[in-house]
């Protein structure tokens, strides 16, 4: 991934950093959501992907994104082949998201792009690019902190919290989410 972690100039702590123009985009983007996206059936995933590329999604392939499912910023996500995004799960992508081809994103993960630096009293806005690889499983409610890379064919258990990287082929599970071992498929 080619951007890094960046933080945003803020006078005090109750100021945005958003333009004007980015606050109306993401209220026009929650109105479509609401109207458009949110109640659509299940099957018109179609629908709810043509309606994220309308708003800057990056798509590649036939990504499925369920209707329950929360995208804060579309303009800072990247969809492969068949990357799932499951029932209620929350893309808060105030920094850049990428999903791989086949990774899945479980019910009610939480991929969290941004943060604050609490080092400071004005706790700028700090965004760090969160990609997940091909072939990734992360298991429901999980969370990903900003900046973490899940690596190919990794699985992420139920309820972890990912707070760093993540090996490729590796199960990680916890909070902190810690090794547990490689993932291997078994021969049929």
């Amino acid at each position: 991934m080619t951007s890094q972690k960046k933080v945003f100039k803020q006078k005090d702590a109750y100021t945005s950093p958003w333009s004007c123009r980015t606050k109306i985009v993401v209220l026009l983007w929650n109105l479509v959501w609401v109207l458009f996206y949110r109640f659509t059936p299940k099957q018109l995933y179609h629908w709810r992907v043509f309606l994220l590329k309308l708003f800057g999604c990056k798509v590649t392939g036939r990504p499925y994104v369920a209707p329950s499912s929360i995208i804060k910023m579309p303009w800072h996500l990247t969809l492969k082949d068949r990357a799932c995004l499951g029932p209620r799960c929350n893309i808060y992508n105030l920094g850049e998201v990428t999903l791989g081809e086949r990774a899945t994103i479980s019910q009610e993960v939480y991929v969290c792009a941004g943060t604050h630096d609490f080092s400071l009293p004005n706790l700028p806005l700090v965004t760090a690019p969160i990609e997940i690889g091909t072939d990734v499983f992360v298991g429901a409610r999980a969370f990903l902190m900003p900046g973490v890379t899940i690596g190919q064919g990794a699985l992420v258990g139920a309820a972890s919290v990912v707070t760093k990287n993540v090996e490729p082929w590796a199960i990680v599970a916890g909070n902190p989410a810690k090794y547990i071992k490689r993932r291997e498929f078994k021969d049929s």
